[in-house]
C-alpha cells in the first residue's frame, strides 16, 4: 500500500508539473511582466541592468551601444517612471528566442512626458533565465490601443524548425540581399518581403501594419541604404533579428535621415522568409526617452558600418 501511495503521489506531482509548466512564450511574457514590475519597485536603472543579457544592446543618440555600459553611466531619476505593455509576443519553436512589442509611456512625478512604441528581443540564457538582448524604442503620435486581456501571437504560422549549419550567414545574407535590392528598387523590396501582418515603426509616426505598411513604402522615390552589423538566428532557423545602421539621402517627399535599425525576420510556413517587424531610431527625430531603453537627446550621425557579426 505504501508503494502504491508513493507512486500515486509521484504521478500526481508529475501531472501537476505538466499542467503548470510554462511554455517558452509564457516565460517570455512573464519575464517582461517581471521587468516592468522591477522598474516600478527598484527604478529604471536597476531594472534595466538586472534584466540585460551580458551583451545586450540599446540605443543612444541613434547609435547601438552595449546596455550594461550605457545604463551604468545613467543617473538615477527617482521621480521618473516608465510603463509599458506588450500588444504582441512571438517565440521561436525551439524556445530560445522571442520578442515583444507595444506602447510605452514616460512619467515625471506621475505625469506623462513622452510616449511611443518599443520592441524587446529576449534570449534564453544558459541558466534558463530570459534576458533582453535588444531594446529599442521611438516616439509616436496618436493614442495607443488598450492592453489586451490576452497578448496575441502572429497569425502567420512559422515553418517547421530546421536547424542551420551556418545560422549567422543565413540571416545576415538575407538582410544584405534585402538591403541591396532596396537601393535598386526603392519600396518594391518591402512589398516583396513584408509579412501580411508586418509592423513598421518610424520615429514620430503611428505604427504601420499589414497592407498600410505596404502602401506606405510605395511612396519612396529613393531607397534606404542599410548596413547590417550583427544578427542572431534561433536554433530552429525560424526566427531571427538583424541590427544595423541606415540612412536615407532625402528627396521631395522624405527628409534626409540616418540612425540604427532592428529588423525581425520570421520563416513562415506558407511564404518563407518574411519581414515581421522593423524599427528605425534616428537621433534627429527623437527628442525624449524612447521605449523601455530611453534615448538621450541630441543629434548625431549613423555609426560607420562594421563587419557583420553574430550577437552573443
Amino acid at each position: 500500500m505504501k508503494t502504491k501511495l508513493t507512486l500515486a503521489s509521484l504521478a500526481t506531482l508529475l501531472l501537476s508539473g505538466a499542467v503548470y509548466a510554462q511554455t517558452p512564450r509564457q516565460a517570455v511574457l512573464a519575464a517582461e511582466s517581471s521587468f516592468a514590475e522591477q522598474v516600478t519597485k527598484n527604478g529604471m536603472k536597476t531594472a534595466f541592468l538586472t534584466n540585460a543579457a551580458p551583451t545586450a544592446m540599446v540605443v543612444e543618440n541613434g547609435k547601438l551601444v552595449e546596455a550594461q555600459a550605457a545604463w551604468n553611466t545613467r543617473p538615477v531619476k527617482p521621480n521618473t517612471r516608465l510603463t509599458w505593455y506588450p500588444l504582441l509576443a512571438d517565440v521561436a519553436q525551439t524556445g530560445d528566442l522571442g520578442y515583444t512589442t507595444g506602447p510605452w509611456t514616460m512619467l515625471q512625478n506621475d505625469r506623462a512626458q513622452a510616449a511611443g512604441e518599443y520592441v524587446t528581443l529576449w534570449r534564453k540564457q544558459p541558466d534558463g533565465q530570459w534576458k533582453y538582448v535588444v531594446n529599442m524604442g521611438i516616439e509616436r503620435i496618436g493614442v495607443p490601443p488598450s492592453a489586451p486581456a490576452t497578448v496575441p501571437a502572429p497569425r502567420q504560422a512559422l515553418a517547421m524548425a530546421t536547424p542551420s549549419m551556418a545560422p549567422t550567414s543565413v540571416l545576415l545574407d538575407l538582410d544584405a540581399r534585402f538591403a541591396a535590392a532596396e537601393v535598386l528598387k526603392p519600396g518594391a523590396t518591402y512589398q516583396q518581403y513584408l509579412s501580411a501582418e508586418a509592423r513598421l515603426y518610424r520615429p514620430g509616426l503611428s505604427m504601420m501594419q499589414g497592407l498600410a505598411a505596404v502602401a506606405n513604402m510605395k511612396n519612396l522615390e529613393k531607397g534606404y541604404i542599410f548596413a547590417p552589423t550583427t544578427g542572431y538566428l534561433s536554433a530552429g532557423g525560424d526566427l531571427g533579428y538583424v541590427l544595423g545602421t541606415y540612412r536615407h539621402p532625402g528627396d521631395a517627399k522624405h527628409p534626409q535621415e540616418s540612425g540604427s535599425y532592428v529588423r525581425i525576420w520570421r520563416r513562415e510556413a506558407e511564404a518563407g522568409w518574411r519581414l515581421a517587424l522593423e524599427m528605425f531610431n534616428s537621433p534627429a527625430a527623437v527628442a525624449a526617452p524612447a521605449g523601455p531603453a530611453p534615448v538621450a537627446e541630441g543629434a548625431g550621425t549613423a555609426p560607420a558600418a562594421a563587419p557583420a557579426r553574430r550577437a552573443q
